[in-house]
């Protein structure tokens, strides 16, 4: 299994998101770190002055009543009682910082996820995304919350106690802040040793969830060849993996941590007391002053115990939030450029002129896949690609939809180079049908809208009709607000086809392309969706992808394509009169189906 690393870089931008996110909302940063420590002071620090004056008062042999201790008990309780509420005061606007910060960073998740170049997620497991894209925004909390409760309410409160202290002896705060600084000292690298664990457990994780989502989403592939026992068998190495990694990070704390910390803390406590009682009889202290000094290195040094947790907290909100980081750091491959302009199409005339273009495969980066590639297709021209598997027909789709990018060479749409205008304003103007068709766990009523947001319900239903997909979404219980599954899985898979048919007529774009479109229908759907496709293509200019040649031989133009090249250009009659490779696939055909 691939283990990944966590860069330096990405961790410092996910601190530089956090922070943003702290200076966006400082008012609500600021109340929810500074009270909640403050009311750390007023219940932990300050309740014992006043216990160790009366404590004193006895230790005199003073008159103790309700009349002489009185102001102190209510002093107590009112500094306890105030020190809550700003403590939930604090946690208040906690949640508002918390909520609104989460907010803003899920938001900011999405957006660079979705400005990721096609590439990115034929590389990268959905699932896995998932997980590291909530852990992006999760994270936050979690940091902030340990900011705030162990990391700003103990040094409010140490600095508070340290003048205190000051008071009676300089000695007795340093000795504080030296036992605190030698514990941290020696907690420090054994928490550092525990991080490469974590970083290995974390990664685990995003595998598990990778593995899962990939099995759910194939699950039809897996029961048809029956494959349930072998996919079992592979996701229990992948938990298995991950509870051994998560054991060995659990076991290093047990072990090495807290094996270490837990008599420390012990020690400390103990040599605070020590303290308490050898300066009360070396400076005369009084008996509740005694109280005083044990009380705050007790609270202190309870840090020590919570150096672990403070430093997992952080370390685990961090990393699993850099873990997204990671995969969004560097720039798209497909960018838009600076000052872009927005594309104005007129003719819908394209041009391919000298495109050089190779995958990035490893060992093979000097081939190319097209070289000096050209195509010329004319205003309203409605042009078929066909050709053997591995031909360039997909390639040359991706390319006009900026999916991919060439490496030299100029894609032109009304004289335009299409690398210099924005990406959203050249794929408004391309109505794109895929082959397999593209579906949200929507109704069916919002993924044919989904071409036009403005649609009228009438629209909707005109382009579903145009399709062939109205007659079986009005035999649905539930009509067009019928939910259509996860990928459009409740439907067959020429329903989908149609659907997304409906989409694109509804888009209205001058450019359209179909790759594949009807290939999930039977003969005689295709006949019916025809009189749909050629209303679609009306006033185009339409690219066509077929290995069902009966969907392009009516169409004014087909470009055969093999290995990157085209090897014959001309119409359906032209071609068969030619008796070169189209004339061969034709007459391979069964049923007018392509034989690869």
């Amino acid at each position: 299994m691939e283990k990944k690393t966590i860069s330096k870089r990405a961790v410092r931008q996910v601190l530089r998101d956090y922070g943003a996110e702290y200076k966006r909302h400082w008012g609500y940063a600021l109340t929810s770190f500074v009270l909640p420590a403050l009311g750390a002071i007023l219940v932990s620090f300050v309740p014992p002055l006043f216990i160790a004056r009366i404590v004193n008062m006895i230790a005199r042999g003073d008159s103790v009543t309700l009349s002489t201790v009185g102001h102190l008990i209510a002093l107590f309780a009112l500094s306890w009682l105030l020190g809550e509420i700003l403590w939930r005061i604090g946690i208040h606007f906690l949640i508002k910082l918390e909520s609104e910060g989460g907010r803003h960073l899920g938001k900011k998740a999405f957006e660079r996820l979705a400005r990721r170049d096609y590439d990115f997620y034929a590389n990268n497991f959905v699932g896995s995304l998932t997980k590291k894209a909530s852990s992006f925004s999760r994270g936050f909390e979690v940091f902030t919350d340990t900011l705030s409760f162990n990391i700003v309410t103990n040094t409010f409160p140490l600095v508070f106690a340290t003048i205190i202290l000051w008071r009676f002896s300089p000695v007795i705060p340093l000795a504080l802040i030296a036992a605190l600084a030698c514990t941290i000292a020696i907690a420090i690298p054994i928490v550092r040793g525990r991080s490469k664990l974590v970083a290995e457990r974390h990664e685990a994780g995003s595998r598990v969830a990778g593995r899962l989502s990939d099995a759910i989403t194939n699950i039809l592939a897996i029961k048809s060849f029956a494959k349930e026992n072998q996919e079992e068998e592979t996701y229990s190495k992948y938990i298995d993996d991950y509870i051994f990694k998560f054991k060995r990070a659990a076991n290093y704390q047990n072990k090495r941590f807290d094996g270490i910390m837990s008599p420390i803390y012990v020690a400390t406590n103990t040599l605070g007391l020590l303290a308490a009682v050898y300066f009360s009889q070396t400076l005369g202290l009084a008996a509740g002053s005694m109280i005083i000094v044990f009380s705050y290195y007790s609270n202190i040094t309870r840090v020590f115990w919570e150096i672990n947790r403070i430093y997992r907290h952080i370390e685990s909100s961090i990393s699993e939030a850099a873990e997204f980081t990671e995969l969004t750091i560097d720039p798209p491959n497909v960018i838009d450029v600076k000052d872009a302009r927005t594309l104005s199409v007129s003719q819908a005339a394209i041009d391919f002129k000298g495109i050089n273009f190779r995958y990035n495969v490893e060992g093979k980066d000097d081939v190319y896949f097209l070289r000096d590639f050209n195509l010329t297709i004319r205003s309203g021209e409605r042009v078929g690609l066909v050709g053997p598997s591995g031909g360039g027909k997909t390639t040359i789709t991706k390319l006009l939809l900026r999916f991919i990018e060439i490496n030299s060479g100029a894609i032109l749409i009304d004289g335009q180079d299409i690398s210099k205008v924005t990406q959203q304003s050249l794929r408004e103007a391309i109505a794109y049908v895929p082959q397999e068709p593209l579906l949200f766990h929507r109704s069916l009523f919002e993924n044919i809208a989904y071409g036009d947001e403005t649609a009228s319900k009438e629209d909707v239903i005109n382009a579903a009709r145009l399709a062939r997909a109205d007659e079986f979404i009005q035999e649905l219980p539930q009509g067009y607000d019928t939910l259509v599954g996860e990928r459009g899985v409740k439907l067959s898979g020429g329903q989908r086809q149609r659907v997304a048919i409906a989409r694109a007529i509804l888009k209205k774009s001058p450019i359209l392309v179909l790759d594949e479109a009807t290939s999930a229908l039977d003969s005689e759907s295709e006949k019916y969706i025809q009189e749909g496709l050629r209303e679609l293509m009306k006033d185009k200019t339409a690219l066509v992808i077929a290995h069902r040649l009966s969907t392009i031989k009516h169409l004014d133009r087909i470009i055969v394509l093999e290995k990157g090249n085209i090897v014959q250009d001309g119409t359906h009659e032209q071609l068969i009169r030619e008796k070169g490779l189209y004339a061969k696939l034709w007459s391979h055909q069964s049923g007018e189906f392509l034989e690869e």
